[in-house]
């Protein structure tokens, strides 16, 4: 199992983006948020970008109010059938390209962030 750390530091209206310095291909495990002194109500939103089809991705969201502890996510999404139709089981998320996560509304000069925990493919 890998990791890839994305902590940073917000500016003065509460923001930043963090996006990771290398690009990941394999399978998400979990999501490990780190409240840091982010002010409570913050959210957040991790995604896959710059991937190989060319689509960004969310692969999780942090509603206010959620994020204001720290907290393991374990982001799971439904498996389908051959004739596209949801199944009840779920599945790991695939990932691959540049992991990017965005915070708002942390407060100024606040600093938080999350480890996200992948296997390599």
């Amino acid at each position: 199992m890998r990791y890839q750390k994305l902590t940073g530091t917000t500016n003065g209206t509460g923001d930043v983006t963090i996006t990771g310095d290398s690009p990941i291909s394999g399978l998400l495990f979990a999501v490990e948020w780190i409240d840091g002194d982010l002010d409570n109500n913050n959210t957040a939103v991790l995604s896959a970008i710059n991937t190989a089809s060319g689509v960004d991705r969310v692969l999780l969201t942090i509603g206010a109010g959620e994020g204001d502890a720290d907290k393991m996510y374990y982001v799971r999404e439904l498996e389908h059938d051959n004739a596209c139709t949801a199944l009840a089981t779920h599945t790991y998320p695939v990932i691959d390209g540049y992991i990017k996560l965005v915070i708002a509304s942390g407060g100024s000069a606040k600093t938080g962030g999350c480890v996200i925990h992948w296997f390599e493919m």
